[in-house]
């Protein structure tokens, strides 16, 4: 099976960990922050715009949202019932989380679509193995 790409938040150390914890414990999985060029290609190819959500690349399908929370913890070994009730939380909480930690309003999309031949294309090198900085770097110099 292909390397699972997970598209999420890279604008703060709290959920660039998040990231790094989720895909060390789910094998398969190469997280990409939203904002990079590579993802707002594929998002464009695959939706015809760069919806601001949390997304889960997974063999030919794309999990958006409540989906991409259930994909997640699945393949992390949470049960069923914690894993259901942790995704009706993210549908209840995404909008108002969005607006304040993220500052922008998360896409109204949700489910699974098929991959788009337009946006595979954008894959390959996307899927191959990268560190996630979870400590901000400097921008000035001393």
């Amino acid at each position: 099976m292909k390397q699972s790409l997970l598209v999420y938040d890279g604008s703060n150390s709290v959920f660039r960990a998040a990231a790094e914890a989720a895909t060390r414990q789910a094998d398969g999985i190469v997280a990409v922050r939203w904002d990079a060029g590579p993802i707002q290609a594929f998002l464009e190819a695959q939706f015809d715009s760069h919806p601001f959500a949390f997304i889960l690349v997974e063999g030919e399908s794309v999990h958006v949202g409540t989906e991409t929370v259930g994909r997640m913890l699945s393949r992390m070994g949470l049960a069923d019932p914690l894993v259901a009730g942790l995704k009706r939380a993210y549908a209840a909480g995404g909008a108002p989380v969005g607006r304040l930690i993220h500052g922008r309003t998360v896409a109204d999309l949700d489910g699974t679509f098929p991959l788009s031949a337009a946006a595979a294309s954008h894959l390959t090198d996307l899927r191959q193995v990268q560190k996630i900085p979870v400590q901000e770097v400097p921008t000035e110099e001393p």
